[in-house]
């Protein structure tokens, strides 16, 4: 791929990205995957999720997902317990430790967005966005 398609580009701004996230990450002995956990956890008042949709929610397979919640219940972020109305199902939630962590990285994400649109208008960075989600869509 050549250096100045758009194809090139994303992945540089993505890898640029990873690398400074993992760096900040690595004090905390994280990584972005148990982040994205984290953040996944956070969302609709900290409700319990199952494995499954946890799964759905990252386009991964069982194993995956499963090792990252196992990983994050080893360092006391997360609690994985079964479901009372199922006992075939698997909820995962946020611990205290886990929530507190989380509220500190989202502080982190939003300092890297700025870093991202610093230079763009309010204007400028909606019409990003916009033009972001029709390339995801052309490509998905």
């Amino acid at each position: 791929m050549r250096s100045g398609t758009c194809g090139m580009l994303i992945k540089q701004i993505y890898d640029a990205i990873g690398k400074q996230a993992n760096n900040a990450l690595r004090k905390n002995d994280l990584t972005l995957s148990q982040v994205r956990l984290l953040m996944e956890l956070g969302e609709d008042g900290g409700a319990a999720k199952s494995l499954k949709e946890l799964e759905r929610r990252f386009q991964v397979a069982q194993p995956t997902i499963s090792g990252i919640v196992r990983r994050s219940e080893a360092k006391g972020l997360v609690h994985v317990f079964t479901s009372s109305e199922d006992n075939r199902v698997k909820l995962v939630k946020l611990t205290p430790e886990g929530e507190a962590l989380q509220q500190s990285n989202m502080c982190e994400i939003e300092k890297m967005e700025c870093r991202l649109v610093l230079r763009l208008t309010e204007e400028e960075q909606q019409e990003l966005l916009r033009m972001l989600h029709i390339v995801y869509n052309n490509i998905k």
